[in-house]
């Protein structure tokens, strides 16, 4: 699982071996619960897209959320999220502003929930069930690893 944490200037990113979803996170000594659409619709709120430089080569992640959520509008604030085609998309660069975008159109949407802490701090998680090994590795070297055990503590 990748978890995406938004902050005002820097989004930091995370990779958890096991794709879990519980409805409440840990991440850096604060509490992030699950938001209430993400919840209701078990993950479904919209798609994603893996940005990349070539077959094997992740470099990004784009966003499309269903527009009556909200999402994509809370995540124009951030000067690191870059609106695509009219502001329906929003695309998230984990290096730099290069991407194929004939190998970019995955539209996947598993394990897909929102987080929000009492300081209005976000994180997003996505599944990274349809990864081949090489993909994988690519998108693990922008990621700080985290245990499940982690994500749970109290």
């Amino acid at each position: 699982m990748l978890i995406i944490l938004f902050l005002k200037n820097i989004f930091k990113l995370y990779y958890c071996y096991k794709t879990i979803s519980p409805d409440i996170m840990k991440i850096e000594n604060i509490f992030y619960s699950k938001d209430f659409d993400s919840k209701e619709n078990e993950g479904f709120i919209g798609f994603f897209d893996w940005l990349r430089k070539s077959d094997s080569d992740i470099t990004g992640i784009r966003l499309c959320y269903f527009e009556h959520h909200g999402y994509n509008e809370a995540l124009k604030r951030y000067p690191y999220v870059k609106p695509a085609n009219e502001g329906k998309w929003m695309e998230i660069l984990f290096e730099n502003n290069e991407y194929n975008p004939d190998l970019s159109g995955d539209q996947d949407f598993t394990n897909n929930y929102v987080y929000k802490s009492d300081t209005n701090s976000y994180l997003f998680t996505f599944g990274l069930d349809h990864l081949t090994k090489k993909e994988l590795n690519s998108l693990s070297k922008f990621c700080e690893v985290i245990t499940e055990e982690a994500l749970r503590s109290r």
